[in-house]
């Protein structure tokens, strides 16, 4: 069930500004953040459909400082395989009910916040394992089904390019790229699977005013921001999210 206007335009307002700081100020985390603590205010499915067009609108944000930066030979194993997780995806919120999904979605948070918080920014060692071409076909799959269903790829994509010692420009070129496709790919599989509406499109797009704000601030405070401190915190609000969708 979709929410009236004085619920989803708020709501719309508010995803906008986190989506656009996030993007300049520390690059990811949204899905992470986003996710599990709208789904405690709307319906997964809304939450789920709201935040795919913000994705698509602030993608040139992180381009415009990343183009031509992406390792050619990842995007083409990354980007079929993680269209592929994408298509995955969208059948399983096809036949999943609302309860299981709203479960599905605290798990996912859960589990990558958990994973987030133990690696503490470090590289784990056992990260080389992940060079091998037959571990991309599979980071490509989990990050298109990971996006799909809770928007919170982030982790995945950034453990599997760093076991490949790119630099971090390229890091995040080839990341976003295959962002731009797959954000572009859920917006046709939400509306596939009836997620999202017209009112859901148009309360995003009306956000944009929202979404150019938390992006110019963003980018202001970037350098000032105590990193790690605010990552601590995305997390941990990410994790409060996720146990309250599990145990309600």
């Amino acid at each position: 069930m979709i929410p009236d206007a004085g619920t989803l335009l708020p709501a719309a307002a508010v995803a906008a500004f986190v989506v656009g700081f996030l993007r300049t100020s520390v690059g990811g985390g949204i899905g992470l953040v986003l996710t599990p603590t709208l789904s405690l205010v709307l319906p997964a499915p809304v939450v789920l459909a709201l935040i795919a067009p913000l994705m698509n609108l602030s993608d040139p944000l992180t381009l415009r400082y990343y183009w031509g930066r992406w390792e050619g030979r990842q995007l083409r194993l990354l980007l079929p395989t993680s269209l592929a997780g994408v298509v995955l995806g969208a059948w399983l919120l096809s036949v999943l009910p609302e309860p299981a999904l709203v479960r599905l979605i605290g798990a996912v948070a859960l589990v990558f916040g958990v994973t987030q918080l133990a690696l503490g920014g470090r590289q784990p060692r056992w990260i080389g394992a992940l060079a091998h071409p037959a571990a991309g076909v599979a980071v490509g799959l989990l990050v298109g089904l990971a996006s799909m269903i809770a928007h919170s790829a982030g982790i995945v994509m950034n453990l599997y390019l760093l076991s490949l010692k790119l630099p971090p420009p390229v890091i995040l070129g080839t990341g976003s790229m295959v962002y731009v496709f797959t954000n572009v790919v859920k917006l046709g599989g939400y509306w596939q699977v009836g997620f999202l509406s017209g009112s859901i499109l148009l309360a995003a797009v009306l956000s944009v005013p929202v979404l150019a704000l938390g992006a110019w601030l963003g980018a202001r405070v970037n350098r000032r921001l105590p990193r790690r401190a605010f990552e601590l915190t995305l997390v941990a609000i990410a994790l409060a999210g996720a146990l309250r969708l599990l145990t309600r």
